[in-house]
């Protein structure tokens, strides 16, 4: 089978008090809508939705994300949904991204979670580097659905995220594998969560919320939240069980809520999907 490839590349640039896109490059299967100015509280903040023409991500794709936030400038991109990973019959989906985000600069990269299907097969990269100033929130999230409720599962799910300082030197390494068999059963790790994140907070600890604050955005009944402290002084590392998307979500906007409080000093608005 012939690979697909697509490619979704941003760059951000801040002109006075606004953030702006100065250049874009979108392949099928992304697709990208105008960005959003959502907070009045906020004005450097520009908002985007990545979205896909194609319902998913299936097997022999290739796809890769390139954003780079200039000195002083601020981005949130997230999805307009959960993406659903299809059956890849062993031949894995790939996505990489790299993110560079510069003086001062602040991204988020909250997509909302992966849907795996039975027989999904996902191998993901991620590479960022940062200035000693910038502030990066990343969101990784995943669930797991068959549509038959026959208790089939995914293959597997690999992730692999570096972050580097603006030297290239390594600051944090997070990196798992996951075999569906694994979960399939009630000894799963997951227990009754329905939804599993992984959340990276990086930048001086002048410009991120504390941990008491971090450990406090669970959803009372409806989510779990464990908190720690990265390497080498790069911020941190959160791990979130959610029992349902709903939950997901709240903990995620939370997050994020936090986040660009420590950083701009106020809160953003609800995002709409």
């Amino acid at each position: 089978m012939a690979e697909s490839r697509g490619r979704f590349e941003l760059d951000f640039v801040r002109h006075g008090a606004r953030t702006t896109l100065a250049r874009q490059f979108v392949s099928y299967p992304f697709h990208l809508t105008r960005p959003f100015r959502l907070d009045p509280d906020i004005p450097s903040l520009l908002t985007l939705y990545q979205q896909s023409s194609s319902g998913g991500l299936y097997r022999g794709e290739r796809l890769s994300c390139r954003f780079r936030v200039a000195a002083g400038a601020a981005a949130h991109i997230t999805t307009q949904a959960a993406t659903i990973v299809h059956d890849c019959q062993g031949q894995p989906a790939r996505q990489n991204t790299a993110i560079r985000v510069e003086s001062g600069g602040f991204l988020a990269y909250a997509p909302d979670p992966l849907v795996l299907f039975p027989g999904a097969f996902l191998a993901a990269g991620l590479e960022a580097s940062l200035a000693d100033d910038a502030v990066l929130f990343l969101c990784d999230a995943f669930s797991m659905h068959d549509p038959r409720a026959e208790g089939r599962c995914f293959d597997r799910l690999s992730s692999d995220v570096v972050i580097r300082d603006r030297g290239g030197r390594l600051a944090v390494r997070d990196c798992f594998q996951l075999v569906g068999d694994a979960l399939r059963d009630r000894a799963s790790p997951m227990g009754r969560w329905q939804v599993m994140a992984s959340y990276l907070i990086l930048g001086p600890s002048s410009r991120l919320p504390s941990q008491a604050d971090l450990q406090s955005s669970h959803v009372e009944g409806g989510s779990i939240i464990g908190v720690s402290a990265l390497p080498n002084a790069a911020g941190w590392g959160i791990r979130c069980l959610a029992a349902d998307a709903i939950a997901a979500r709240k903990a995620s906007d939370r997050l994020f809520s936090l986040c660009c409080q420590a950083v701009f000093g106020h809160s953003p608005m609800p995002r709409r999907k």
